[in-house]
């Protein structure tokens, strides 16, 4: 009875199995087992559509506004000094400043005050201070080039001595300070005697040189810087005269290599930079450079300084030209428009440059001798 109770107990268990959902091609669904003594049979069930599945709403998402997190607190910088990177300029704008305050102070003093004795302006009562340059020689480039180059007259230079072409006569040479500027002949130098992009061959507009001072210690330096700049050179020609003696200028050479002069040739340019203000007569001179250019085509080409268009500066000039005269040799207070009228020569061009730094104490002069009636009539 026993082993009965059991048998059955297992078959009802093993029916309960074989009832459990299976998966049998696809197709889901109930085995339904029916026993006829030892044979089963199995019904398939129909399939089941799988369940649909109803589309879930999105959730908006509301915006809030980003905030920044706190950072950590850090200990507070240093005041830095808003001086410290600028000292230099402070030092460099107050020097600046000073000098520029003690000029102005120096020009309404000097401007303002009354000497003791009337100041010369005409150069036939000025002393002839002329002898100066040789005292003053060695040390002269060396006093001027700055201000020179500060005030533009290094470019005046240059543009003057540009101009000047075939036998030249340099008067007042000094130290030779227009050397550098001319277009020299000089085989070798800037290409001379070299072809060109077209083939010409190069040719400087100087033919000829010849150089005048009175001092002899200014042309002594002047010559030495020729010698250097174009060392085995020798056809230039170096005179100690005063310019303003009749006589004293030989004529130009026949050639580059000759040192004597021909009395009957003249000049095609005459030049004198800083001249007129340190000879005993100027008008003189003017009147003797005259007679060594050549008519009409020559020109006498001229860089001065001497008074200026306002009347406070010329008193600036006139209370200080003497002092200015014995420690360099120049009458800076000389009236140059009436130097250049008495010398009778014709004025190509004049004017004041740089009038603006210069307060119109530089002259840029071009002269030319104008025919005789003579040479008229021979044409």
């Amino acid at each position: 009875m026993d082993m009965i109770c059991r048998r059955m107990m297992w078959l009802h268990a093993r029916t309960r199995a074989q009832e459990a959902p299976i998966q049998w091609r696809g197709v889901e669904g109930k085995r339904h087992v029916m026993r006829f003594g030892t044979t089963s049979f199995m019904r398939a069930a129909k399939p089941s559509k799988p369940p649909i599945k109803s589309p879930q709403k999105k959730k908006t998402l509301d915006y809030r506004t980003p905030t920044r997190r706190p950072q950590a607190s850090s200990p507070p910088k240093p005041k830095s000094n808003p001086l410290r990177h600028r000292t230099i300029p402070i030092i460099f704008g107050g020097a600046a400043l000073f000098a520029f305050s003690a000029g102005i102070a120096y020009l309404v003093t000097a401007a303002t005050r009354l000497g003791d004795n009337p100041v010369p302006t005409s150069a036939s009562v000025q002393e002839d201070v002329s002898s100066r340059y040789d005292k003053i020689a060695s040390s002269f480039d060396d006093s001027v080039d700055l201000t020179e180059r500060l005030m533009g007259i290094t470019s005046l230079r240059k543009q003057l001595a540009s101009l000047a072409h075939g036998d030249v006569l340099e008067v007042s040479i000094g130290t030779g300070r227009n050397l550098s500027y001319y277009d020299w002949n000089f085989k070798g130098h800037g290409g001379v005697g070299k072809p060109d992009r077209r083939g010409n061959i190069k040719k400087g507009k100087v033919r000829s040189f010849t150089a005048v001072d009175k001092s002899p210690e200014m042309l002594e330096i002047a010559h030495e810087k020729f010698s250097k700049m174009f060392p085995g050179i020798l056809g230039v020609r170096w005179v100690i005269a005063d310019a303003a003696e009749k006589g004293a200028i030989p004529g130009p050479p026949r050639n580059a290599n000759e040192r004597s002069g021909n009395l009957e040739g003249k000049y095609d340019t005459v030049i004198q930079t800083m001249g007129l203000c340190s000879v005993g007569d100027p008008v003189a001179l003017l009147k003797n450079l005259g007679e060594c250019v050549k008519e009409e085509e020559g020109r006498i080409l001229l860089l001065e300084h001497g008074r200026g268009r306002w009347e406070w500066l010329n008193k600036v000039l006139d209370n200080s030209a003497e002092g200015h005269a014995k420690e360099f040799g120049c009458w800076w207070n000389r009236d140059l428009g009436s130097i250049v009228e008495e010398s009778g020569l014709e004025v190509v061009k004049i004017e004041q440059p740089k009038w603006w730094r210069h307060g119109g104490t530089t002259w840029w002069i071009e002269l030319k001798k104008p025919k005789t009636e003579a040479a008229k009539a021979r044409k």
